[in-house]
């Protein structure tokens, strides 16, 4: 839904003349929504591209079936060797698209596993991000509730634990000097 926003703005914007593009506050669901339609885009891409090879391949070898069994029609009057060499060259041609096309797929398989392990690595940096970020706010949150609530104390006159700690030392002073007095009293 995120991106359609994200759509919706920039044509919007588009479609009124103004260059200067604000972007749209995107939640840490729809970045790591986007980032797996990149990383499946990616792979969709490389297979794509690697069908395409695939084809080419294919149809170039075609090609040269139709070629060398004309070829081999209009030869086969006059030589009968030159018709099992060009089933030679075809068959060699046939292996060697074939294992073009097993090398291609290797390699899309390749990138695809490293895409996957990139994105991967990359959700899980951002979902760290995103955990820190939620516990730096909540402690913020922790702290101002209980200023809040240490404020509302002291306005009904309830003493912070800050002030009950600081009457106890006066307290322990105000004993040690009676202590102090009474000794004297007994002594003269």
């Amino acid at each position: 839904m995120a991106k359609k926003v994200i759509k919706r703005t920039v044509r919007a914007k588009a479609a009124s003349g103004k260059r200067n593009i604000t972007p749209t506050p995107v939640s840490a669901r729809s970045v790591a929504l986007v980032g797996v339609a990149a990383g499946v885009s990616a792979i969709e891409r490389a297979r794509g591209g690697a069908m395409k090879v695939y084809t080419t391949i294919a149809k170039q070898a075609e090609a040269l079936r139709n070629m060398t069994a004309e070829a081999a029609e209009s030869l086969s009057a006059k030589a009968g060797m030159f018709v099992n060499e060009d089933r030679k060259m075809q068959s060699r041609a046939a292996a060697a698209a074939q294992t073009r096309a097993a090398e291609t797929s290797k390699e899309v398989q390749l990138f695809a596993n490293k895409s996957r392990k990139a994105f991967a690595k990359n959700m899980s940096k951002t979902i760290d991000a995103t955990v820190e970020n939620a516990k730096e706010g909540i402690t913020r949150l922790e702290h101002v509730f209980e200023t809040r609530v240490a404020r509302t104390l002291n306005t009904f006159g309830v003493p912070s634990a800050h002030n009950v700690r600081e009457l106890q030392s006066r307290m322990a002073e105000l004993q040690k000097a009676l202590n102090q007095l009474n000794r004297r009293g007994v002594r003269a």
